[in-house]
């Protein structure tokens, strides 16, 4: 064989790392569920979207293939979506392990080359992030026979999902190699990524777009990407004589969305694996850099004992020491109050814009969307930080031995559960703030449009029974979500506890409360989002124990409760009951989970002793 080819084939093919990855990893038990899982929730969106467009009437070929159409797009843009926040979740547990491990130190002692160690390590955590796509791909080519859905949209669906997963994988591999990237970091990153996606999509939404056409924001957003590639009727580059006076590259960038995205995504991919490439065994062998960054944020040196001055610890200890010393880093304080900062600045440009508009109906629409869309991104990430740092409550104490300490201790299981619950709880009240901040902003602003005349504070729509005229939003929106939001975060902790005092790892524990939380909050949503708008009291009742549709029916009750319009008094009073029975659920719900822990605290610590 010729050296070039043999070598090629050490590089990729019969890579170490990527042939035990490919061996070992597709065959574990753990592996195929979330395959499975993956794939459920495709064909549950699938399957709901054919009831829904089903039933509206679709009788000939152009309203199925319609439908076909609206299904495909809902499930591309739900596959990359999941890529986007799976795929750090996934090689989370690769990073963890290598560091613990001292993988790399291990790998840089073999003869294998740079080059190798790093691009075997990005396959290695590529391969089941793609292993996901191809199971989907069965399903894509199902939709197609519902016609009205090109065969070339397929392909860019799934190539937009790869190239992000190849970006995500990229930027894993540079965390490991600097030997930065634990649990803490990967989960900031998800953070950050569900943040940007929010956010663009907004600033795109609402500042940037002229209908038509796409603009400078597209190439560098997944999600709108998708969109002009999709609904290129409603959204698509523009035409080639509105570019003629631009550079040409400013040309291929503004009028090839697809083409300027996978050539960006490519290109950092590959510089970050040139610099993991180069920097590799140096990084290893001398982490100074590594030293100086965690010194100029003030992290200290790893493993490096904290100093700071003795303070009063009042009530529970466990509770106390939650609250106050998790997160305390710079970094994860600026995250948190800047997840805050961010969400009240993008409200109030959207507000302003709104205000601006003068009251016209389609700006009031635009604002409704946008203001659902911005809590439920800030519901999503209350969510995934209540579960992530629940699921590495118990069971990290456990793999460092706190948890031994604590044992030694007159502190019993129930003091410390519960006091993990209500430390844990207290510690998410910054995150909590956002959301009913952002309620109680524009509950004021109608509130006080009404009292000057504004307007902007009434909204006209059309609703079942005809046109109706009413308040941007009511005043006691904000008071209702926070009796729905507030215990439904607090059973997300309890649920991510509960996985973790019977799972030897923290990723063992978010994968199944992750699951366990979202087809709860699926099937309540799906069934009480339709059972508001069709049953009168008893459907918003349901509807409460799903906080995400909880939402979108306290913003626009008009349109998602049942004879609101004719009978807002009666509206109100479901509102009202809705919040304390889905409160009163969600408290018995923790209540029971805290006592089934306890009683099986003691034999189930035993037995996964020493296993961390």
């Amino acid at each position: 064989m010729h050296p070039t080819a043999t070598w090629l084939w050490h590089l990729l093919p019969a890579n170490p790392i990527v042939v035990r990855t490919v061996q070992g990893a597709s065959r574990r038990m753990r592996h195929l569920w979330i395959r499975m899982a993956y794939l459920g929730v495709l064909i549950a969106i699938v399957g709901f979207g054919l009831l829904a467009l089903g039933g509206s009437g679709a009788s000939n070929m152009a309203e199925l293939a319609k439908a076909g159409t609206i299904i495909f797009a809902f499930v591309s843009y739900a596959q990359v979506a999941l890529i986007c926040l799976l795929a750090p979740l996934f090689m989370a547990g690769a990073i963890s392990q290598e560091q613990s491990g001292k993988t790399y130190e291990i790998l840089f002692t073999t003869p294998m080359t740079n080059l190798q160690v790093v691009l075997g390590s990005l396959l290695g955590r590529l391969f089941f992030v793609l292993a996901l796509l191809l199971s989907g791909l069965p399903l894509f080519a199902f939709l197609l026979i519902f016609g009205g859905v090109p065969i070339a949209s397929v392909f860019v669906a799934f190539t937009v999902a790869g190239l992000v997963a190849l970006l995500v994988g990229s930027v894993a591999v540079m965390l490991a190699v600097l030997q930065t990237g634990g649990r803490k970091s990967v989960f900031l990153f998800v953070t950050i990524i569900a943040s940007y996606l929010v956010a663009a999509w907004v600033l795109d939404r609402n500042m940037l777009r002229v209908a038509p056409h796409t603009t400078w924001l597209t190439p560098l957003h997944p999600l709108l990407v998708l969109e002009a590639s999709i609904n290129r009727a409603n959204y698509r580059p523009p035409d080639a004589e509105a570019l003629a006076h631009l550079p040409g590259l400013m040309r291929f960038y503004l009028g090839r969305p697809f083409a300027a995205f996978a050539c960006l995504t490519g290109i950092v991919s590959t510089a970050l694996i040139v610099l993991s490439t180069v920097f590799a065994r140096g990084i290893v062998q001398n982490a100074g850099a590594v030293v100086w960054l965690r010194r100029w944020l003030r992290l200290g040196a790893r493993g490096e004992e904290r100093r700071h001055e003795p303070r009063a610890v009042r009530g529970n200890p466990i509770s106390w020491r939650e609250a106050h010393t998790r997160g305390n880093h710079v970094v994860s304080v600026v995250a948190r109050w800047g997840f805050v900062v961010l969400t009240i600045v993008v409200l109030l440009v959207a507000l302003l814009k709104y205000h601006g508009a003068g009251g016209a109906p389609a700006a009031g629409q635009a604002f409704r969307v946008t203001l659902t869309v911005l809590l439920l991104f800030e519901l999503a990430v209350i969510v995934m930080v209540a579960i992530y740092t629940s699921a590495g409550a118990v069971s990290s104490e456990r793999e460092d031995g706190t948890l031994d300490l604590i044992l030694t201790t007159p502190i019993t299981p129930h003091y410390y559960v519960w006091g993990k619950l209500h430390g844990l709880v207290r510690f998410l009240g910054v995150l909590l703030a956002a959301p009913i901040l952002t309620m109680t902003i524009v509950s004021a602003y109608t509130v006080i449009g009404n009292w000057f005349g504004w307007p902007t504070a009434q909204i006209t729509e059309t609703v079942v029974g005809g046109k109706t005229t009413h308040e941007l939003i009511l005043f006691e929106s904000p008071l209702l979500l926070a009796a729905i939001l507030v215990p439904s975060t607090a059973l997300c902790v309890m649920a991510g506890m509960f996985f973790s005092l019977r799972s030897k790892g923290v990723l063992g524990a978010v994968i199944p409360s992750i699951a366990l939380i979202g087809a709860a909050s699926f099937v309540l949503g799906w069934c009480g989002f339709y059972m508001a708008s069709e049953v009168p009291f008893l459907g918003p009742i349901v509807n409460g124990f799903s906080p995400a549709t909880s939402i979108i029916m306290l913003i626009n009750p008009w349109l998602h409760v049942d004879d609101f319009s004719s009978d807002p008094v009666f509206g109100r009073m479901s509102l009202f009951m809705a919040a304390v029975v889905s409160a009163g659920g969600y408290s018995l719900m923790v209540y029971s989970i805290q006592v089934g822990m306890v009683k099986t605290f003691d034999h189930t610590v035993r037995k996964l002793s020493g296993t961390g």
